[in-house]
C-alpha cells in the first residue's frame, strides 16, 4: 500500500498570483524542516485549527490520494 504525500506550492507573495515553487514531501515533520516552522503549526494550519501566518501566508499544501 502506497502512503500518501504532501505537495507544497510555495508562492512569491500572499497573492498567490506568482507560483515560485511546487515541493514534495513524506511527512510534516520534513515540510517544517525546510520551511523552519515546527510541524504542529504546520498541521494546525492544514487542518484549518489556526490563520496562516509567517510563510505559511504565501503556501498551498495538499495531500495526495494513493493510486489503485
Amino acid at each position: 500500500m502506497k502512503k500518501r504525500n504532501w505537495v507544497l506550492w510555495l508562492f512569491e507573495d500572499e497573492e498567490k498570483s506568482d507560483l515560485l515553487k511546487i515541493m514534495e514531501f513524506k511527512t510534516i515533520r520534513d515540510i517544517g524542516f525546510v520551511l523552519d516552522i515546527e510541524p504542529q503549526l504546520i498541521s494546525n494550519w492544514f487542518h484549518g485549527l489556526i490563520n496562516p501566518r509567517g510563510i505559511l501566508k504565501n503556501c498551498v499544501l495538499y495531500q495526495t490520494l494513493p493510486v489503485i
